[in-house]
């Protein structure tokens, strides 16, 4: 039982030029937007990181400050 091939259309060999695909100038516009909201969503988080990270140090700062004004008392 053989099986047919199917017809591939016009709009898929488009690019294709010597039984390769050409290559992409640029970037898929979807790629480059996936791209810069990933870069937007990693920024956040380091600037979320930075400030929890000063935030913390700023408590310790205070309670050993509270720990040393307990002792000279």
């Amino acid at each position: 039982m053989s099986q047919r091939f199917q017809t591939i259309s016009d709009s898929a060999l488009e690019q294709v030029t010597g039984g390769r695909i050409s290559p992409r100038t640029m970037l898929d516009p979807v790629l480059l937007q996936g791209i810069q909201a990933l870069s937007q969503a990693i920024m956040s988080v380091g600037q979320n990181l930075a400030a929890a990270k000063q935030g913390s140090s700023q408590m310790m700062m205070q309670v050993l400050q509270q720990m040393m004004q307990g002792r000279g008392r």
